[in-house]
C-alpha cells in the first residue's frame, strides 16, 4: 500500500530546484531520503530530501508514516541519527501530545524505534510530562543508544 503525499506539498516540492521528478508518495520520498542519508556527509549542506521532509511538519500523520517507513528501511546508524534529530524530534516538538501514545506503543514493540528515540532531545519550551513519557519509553535503550555509539538494532 502506498501513502500519497498531501497534494499541496507535492506542488511545492516538485517546483523546488533539484527536485526529482514525480515524488508523490511517502514510499518514494523514503527511498530518496534513505539514499541521501546513508552516510554522514562531509559538508553541512542538506540534500533536497531532507528539506522536503522538513515540510512534513505541517502534516503530522504523513510525517509519522514517513518516520516508521524510513526506520524500517534504514541500514545505517546515520539514518537513525538523522531520523531522531530531524523528523522524530520535530514530530515530538510540534505534535508530541497527539502522538505520545503511538510513540510509546512503537517503543514497546521495536528495539530499533527505542534506539532512535535515544537521539531525540527536548526543543524550546517542552512539556515536562511529555518528556517524562519519552524518557520512560526510551529508557531500555539508553545504555546502547545513539549517543553511546550503539549499533542499529535489527528490524
Amino acid at each position: 500500500m502506498t501513502t500519497p503525499l498531501p497534494p499541496e506539498l507535492v506542488s511545492i516540492l516538485c517546483n523546488e530546484a533539484n527536485a526529482p521528478e514525480d515524488v508523490r508518495t511517502v514510499e518514494t520520498l523514503v527511498a530518496l531520503w534513505l539514499a541521501d542519508n546513508a552516510v554522514e556527509p562531509e559538508d553541512e549542506s542538506f540534500p533536497w530530501s531532507v528539506l522536503c521532509v522538513f515540510e512534513l511538519r505541517e502534516h503530522p500523520e504523513t510525517l509519522w508514516s514517513f518516520i516508521r517507513k524510513a526506520l524500517a528501511g534504514a541500514t545505517t546508524v546515520w539514518q537513525a541519527v538523522m531520523l531522531a534529530a530531524g523528523p522524530l524530534e520535530d514530530l515530538i516538538a510540534d505534535h508530541g501530545t497527539d502522538f505520545i501514545d503511538r510513540i510509546e506503543r512503537e517503543a514497546r514493540h521495536s528495539a530499533r524505534f527505542r534506539f532512535t528515540l535515544t537521539g531525540v532531545w527536548p526543543q524550546g519550551e517542552s512539556d515536562p510530562d511529555l518528556w517524562a513519557r519519552i524518557e520512560k519509553a526510551r529508557a531500555l535503550a539508553m545504555d546502547t543508544g545513539i549517543d553511546m555509539g550503539g549499533p542499529l538494532p535489527a528490524k
